[in-house]
């Protein structure tokens, strides 16, 4: 993406050809090349539907229940390979976006897609589990210990479509995108290389009570959980035509960050899932196509 680094021009500043070239060597782009500077360009007309912009698509998904008196509820995950569960709306149904007979994106056209839901993190009680991955002590400065956690804990909600037929019975991720049951040593997960269309949110936060002199004296304190908002947000250029006919958005859970060597991951969290869950109340999904040549 580019910037300008420099203030906005102020009301009686000079501006002469000396003040004006400072402000074109004041923008920066780290790749200077066509996709950063057309083809991912947004411009207001685009979004009126025509030349430009050839196709738009929008539709709610989850249960459209916003005073949150019920909600749906996915419970963590224990067990891998685990299936992935898609937002539904309370009864089943799940939210998908259809595109009937197929949306076509060609190579000269670019698809977007955006998400968002209203989420609440159930965080359980076994963050402190011996197979929580992110659990560990610290001294409490009078030859003992106390809990605590790296609190890198997460779900995840990412993005499937369905590019087999008008059935729409064949749904796997969007390109770039894993389904998080990759074998990694003795852990299952993604690189974050391949989380394209993923979103994340905290599945938990404790904070510790006052810390001193790298001893935690105190037991750490959960904070109180509430609803909140989550947004995603994911594009696809074709290598060839291709032709969609759904899109849903799916969640699992729960993740922790994992590395070996200079590789990172999200791994499944097996330990601290055992009673936690995540709730969802309504969101949206809109589809984007648009022409870059």
């Amino acid at each position: 993406m580019s910037r300008i680094t420099t203030d906005p021009v102020s009301p009686g500043d000079d501006l002469n050809a000396a003040s004006l070239n400072d402000r074109f060597t004041a923008y920066t782009q780290t790749d200077l090349n066509q996709f950063n500077h057309r083809d991912a360009a947004h411009d207001l007309p685009q979004f009126a539907t025509g030349f430009m912009l050839t196709h738009a698509q929008t539709q709610g998904i989850g249960l459209n229940n916003w005073k949150h008196s019920s909600s749906v509820t996915v419970n963590g995950m224990t067990s891998l390979p685990a299936a992935s569960s898609p937002v539904e709306n309370g009864s089943g149904t799940v939210s998908e976006m259809s595109f009937g007979a197929g949306l076509t994106v060609a190579t000269d056209e670019l698809l977007r897609a955006y998400w968002d839901l209203s989420v609440f993190a159930n965080p359980g009680s076994n963050w402190d589990s011996a197979t929580s991955l992110g659990f560990y002590t610290l001294p409490d400065g009078s030859l003992g210990t106390q809990k605590t956690s790296t609190w890198g804990a997460c779900w995840v909600l990412y993005l499937e479509w369905d590019i087999t037929s008008a059935a729409r019975a064949a749904y796997v991720p969007v390109s770039g995108q894993s389904d998080f049951s990759t074998v990694i040593g003795s852990k299952r997960g993604a690189a974050l290389a391949d989380t394209q269309a993923t979103c994340v949110v905290p599945a938990d936060l404790r904070y510790a009570n006052a810390p001193s002199n790298l001893t935690l004296p105190n037991a750490s304190i959960q904070s109180t959980q509430r609803w909140r908002g989550i947004s995603g947000a994911w594009f696809y250029t074709p290598a060839g035509a291709t032709t969609i006919y759904g899109l849903r958005v799916v969640i699992k859970g729960i993740m922790h960050p994992h590395s070996v060597g200079t590789a990172n991951y999200l791994v499944h969290d097996t330990g601290y899932s055992n009673g936690a869950s995540l709730s969802y109340n309504g969101g949206n999904l809109a589809v984007l196509k648009q022409r870059v040549k």
